[in-house]
C-alpha cells in the first residue's frame, strides 16, 4: 500500500489511504481512523460514489468503527481477494462470523490469479475481475552463474502455509551430493511462528552447518544478488512477492505447481519451475539439472518477465476499474465476496437456538432460585481443593 500511494502521487486520480493505525507514519498523508476519526469522516463526508472508490484488501475494512464503515459502505468497494479463497474456506475463522458475512457487500471483486478465480466461480462468485500486482521494476539484470551461485530461500519460517520445513530434507540432500550450502533469509520475530521447531529440525538432520540463515534483511540487492535459484516450498500462495522480486534480479525460481500465485506467474522451463511433487528429490534433481548456459537463459527470461508487472500497469488497472465502477455503482453494494456455506449456517443456526433455550431456561423461577446455591457450591468446591 505505501509503495502504491507513493508512486501514485502526482496522477490525475488522487490515491489516499486511509488506515486504522500507523505507529511508524511510513505512508505520507495517510489517514488515520484512530488517531482522527473525526478528520477521517469529515473527509469521506465530501466524497461522491460517482468520484472515490474503496478497495479494500481481504477484510480490512472490518476493523474501523461502525461509523468510518458506514460512510465507506454508501461508496462503490472493491475487495481485492490478497489472500486466495482456499485459505478462507480452510484456515480463517472469518466465515463463521455470520453477520459480519452477511453484511459485508461490495460492487466487485479483484483476484490475482485464474485458479483462484476459478475457485470463485465454483462457489457461486462472478463479478470477478484479475489484477497483477506491481514489483519494484529494474533496468539491468546482472545475474551470473559466477557470483549467483546459492540456492536461497526469503520468507518466514511457518511450516502451514509457507512448507518451510520441505527445506529441511532438501538442504540434508544438498549437502549429501556436495552442493552449496542452502541460504535462508528470515524474521526471528512473530511472523516466523515455526522457527524454533524448524532449527531443531535442521539439527536433528544434521544440517546446522549446511544452511546459513540471516534474519530481518530488508535490503533487496542483499537478498537476491548471489542467488542462483529461488525456492518457494509454499503450500499455499495467492501470488507470491518473493517470485517477482526474485525475477527483477533475473533469479529463477522453484516452486509447487498447484499453489495458484506461483502457477500464474511461473512459466515452467521458461523462468522457472513448477514441480507436483515439492521432494527433496524432485528439486535437488532439479537444481543439479541446471548449467551455467540455462541458468542464464532462465535469468534472461525471469528478469523479462517481471516488467509485465510494473507499478504503472497496477495503477492504470486499479483506476481503469475503480472508473467503470463509478460509473455503474447503483447506490448499493450488492455482490457478496464470500460464499454461502450450508454448514456453517447450520452449526450458526443451531448455536444460536441452544442461547435461546439458555437464556430461556435461566429467566425461570427455579433457575433464579437456585442459581445461588450452584454459586455457594462451585466456591466451596473450589476452596476445598488443594
Amino acid at each position: 500500500m505505501r509503495n502504491t500511494v507513493l508512486a501514485a502521487q502526482g496522477r490525475a486520480i488522487r490515491h489516499v489511504c486511509l488506515t486504522r493505525r500507523d505507529p511508524n507514519h511510513s505512508v505520507p498523508g495517510a489517514l488515520r481512523a484512530a488517531d482522527d476519526e473525526a478528520g477521517v469522516l469529515a473527509f469521506l463526508s465530501t466524497c461522491h460514489p460517482t468520484d472515490t472508490v474503496v478497495i479494500t484488501p481481504n477484510n480490512i475494512i472490518r476493523g474501523f468503527s461502525p461509523a468510518v464503515r458506514a460512510h465507506l459502505d454508501r461508496l462503490p468497494i472493491l475487495h481485492m481477494a490478497s489472500g486466495q479463497l482456499s485459505f478462507f474456506l480452510q484456515d480463517s475463522e472469518v466465515l463463521a462470523h455470520s453477520s459480519y458475512i452477511n453484511g459485508y457487500k461490495v460492487s466487485r471483486i479483484l483476484c490475482l490469479s485464474d485458479m483462484d478465480m476459478l475457485l470463485h466461480r465454483q462457489m457461486g462468485l462472478h463479478e470477478l475481475t484479475k489484477v497483477r500486482l506491481p514489483v519494484a521494476t529494474r533496468s539491468d539484470n546482472g545475474y551470473s552463474p559466477d557470483k549467483n551461485r546459492f540456492v536461497t530461500y526469503v520468507g518466514r519460517i511457518d511450516f502451514h502455509a509457507k512448507g518451510a520445513e520441505r527445506l529441511v530434507p532438501i538442504a540434508k540432500l544438498m549437502k549429501a551430493r556436495g552442493l552449496l550450502r542452502l541460504r535462508i533469509f528470515t524474521t526471528d520475530g512473530p511472523n516466523s511462528p515455526d522457527l524454533p521447531a524448524f532449527l531443531a529440525q535442521l539439527s536433528a538432520a544434521g544440517v546446522s552447518d549446511w544452511v546459513e540463515i540471516t534474519y530481518n534483511v530488508t535490503d533487496k540487492p542483499k537478498l537476491y544478488e548471489e542467488a542462483s535459484v529461488l525456492l518457494l516450498p509454499s503450500k499455499k500462495e495467492s501470488l507470491g512477492n518473493v517470485i517477482l522480486e526474485a525475477f527483477s534480479f533475473g533469479v529463477p525460481v522453484i516452486a509447487p505447481s498447484y499453489a495458484p500465485g506461483p502457477a500464474e506467474v511461473i512459466r515452467h522451463g521458461v523462468d522457472g519451475f513448477l514441480l507436483d511433487e515439492y521432494s527433496a528429490e524432485a528439486v535437488v534433481d532439479r537444481l543439479e539439472s541446471l548449467s551455467p548456459d540455462t541458468l542464464v537463459r532462465l535469468s534472461q527470461a525471469a528478469f523479462a518477465r517481471h516488467q509485465d508487472y510494473s507499478m504503472e500497469q497496477y495503477l492504470t488497472s486499479l483506476e481503469t476499474i475503480a472508473a467503470d465502477t463509478a460509473l455503474t455503482f447503483s447506490g448499493r453494494n450488492e455482490i457478496r465476496p464470500y460464499p454461502v456455506i450450508k454448514s456453517i449456517e447450520m452449526l450458526t443456526a443451531r448455536l444460536e437456538r441452544t442461547q435461546l433455550r439458555l437464556s430461556l431456561i435461566k429467566r425461570t423461577l427455579s433457575w433464579r432460585m437456585t442459581e445461588p446455591l450452584r454459586l455457594i457450591r462451585a466456591k466451596l468446591t473450589w476452596k476445598s481443593q488443594p
